[in-house]
């Protein structure tokens, strides 16, 4: 039996490069360094105390970005696999409602709009005078 091996080659996918989060002992290690806690991190924000750690295992955008800012780094460089290239969150909080529902005028914005369309208009009908 005959195998090409140049054909066998061509066939694999080339190899993504795997982006790596910092591991949660890291950055706990990290925040220790500087000389104070998760625990303390999160009362100074007045959450609760296990708040902001929730960010190191699951994506919460509000806690990784109090933790980055702590650190003096951005979200992105703790986990570029939660962030899009352009510093959005991939999923958690930060997507959500994003195109779920369709905008809806209140009343008071309707009565708004109405007005500034009624004001254009005369300012239109005022420049048609002035041009006759």
């Amino acid at each position: 039996m005959f195998i090409n091996y140049k054909t066998l080659n061509m066939l694999k996918k080339p190899a993504k490069e795997k982006v790596q989060d910092w591991h949660p002992v890291d950055v706990v290690a990290a925040i220790r360094k500087t000389g104070t806690s998760l625990q303390r991190i999160s009362r100074e924000h007045n959450l609760c105390n296990a708040a902001v750690g929730q960010a190191l295992y699951r994506p919460y955008p509000k806690s990784e970005r109090i933790i980055a800012e702590h650190l003096g780094i951005t979200p992105q460089t703790i986990w570029p696999s939660r962030y899009n290239s352009d510093g959005t969150p991939k999923s958690g909080r930060g997507e959500r409602g994003i195109g779920r529902y369709p905008a809806q005028l209140t009343s008071a914005s309707k009565t708004k709009a109405n007005d500034t369309t009624i004001i254009n208009s005369r300012n239109v009908n005022a420049l048609d005078k002035v041009a006759a």
